[in-house]
């Protein structure tokens, strides 16, 4: 993860030069903070959402009339629970997953200067999924021979597509958005050999991901 704080810190240098010729509302630096809700659509096992923290680095430049851009980097941690079973019945178990992410959105002026609605496209690097130890033997509730371990080996590089409304004052807005995962976040499990061996069906995942977060602008 030190390569992804190096880029942050090297985003916020270039992005200091980029403030300070830029004109208008939305020349800004966001720093911003938050919470989100991670949900795993899939048909191959029941999943259940779980809240984490999300953080990042960002800039709002303008572009043309009430268009803006918005470019940046997110770092998240991601929670959600899949369905085991085990000796004393059914078991949720907690599967954790961090993320750096890229984004480039495009923003549309709704309603004055300091409320808009961004959407564009999400680079998300994943981490490995990681469980209690205690847990990676259990099998998973409805598939088979499929237990928790198994799914460590997550695909490491998906694409997400962002939808956003953003709104507030000048120096500190609240942002809502949602991000669903274009590319199956479970393909890379279907080239491990230990996946192959307890279960024949295809394992496809889609992340979707519902954040809140105050950005503080400067």
């Amino acid at each position: 993860m030190k390569r992804y704080f190096s880029i942050l810190i090297l985003l916020l240098l270039a992005s200091s030069s980029f403030a300070q010729y830029g004109k208008g509302d939305f020349n800004h630096i966001g720093l911003s903070l938050g919470v989100n809700q991670t949900h795993l659509f899939t048909n191959n096992f029941n999943v259940n959402p779980g809240m984490s923290w999300t953080a990042g680095l960002a800039i709002r430049g303008n572009y043309y009339n009430d268009f803006a851009m918005v470019y940046g980097m997110n770092f998240t941690d991601n929670l959600f629970k899949v369905e085991t079973n085990s000796l004393l019945g059914t078991k949720e178990v907690e599967l954790k997953m961090m993320a750096v992410q890229v984004h480039l959105l495009l923003s549309y002026k709704i309603a004055g200067s300091n409320f808009s609605i961004d959407a564009g496209p999400v680079l998300q690097i994943n981490s490995k999924i990681k469980f209690d130890e205690a847990d990676a033997d259990l099998f998973i509730a409805n598939a088979g021979l499929l237990r928790v371990e198994n799914l460590e080996e997550i695909s490491p590089i998906n694409c997400n597509a962002h939808i956003g409304l953003t709104g507030g004052f000048d120096n500190v807005r609240l942002n809502l958005s949602f991000q669903y995962g274009i590319t199956n976040v479970l393909n890379n499990l279907n080239k491990q050999d230990e996946v192959k061996l307890v279960t024949t069906e295809k394992l496809k995942g889609n992340l979707g991901i519902l954040a809140a977060n105050i950005i503080v602008y400067f």
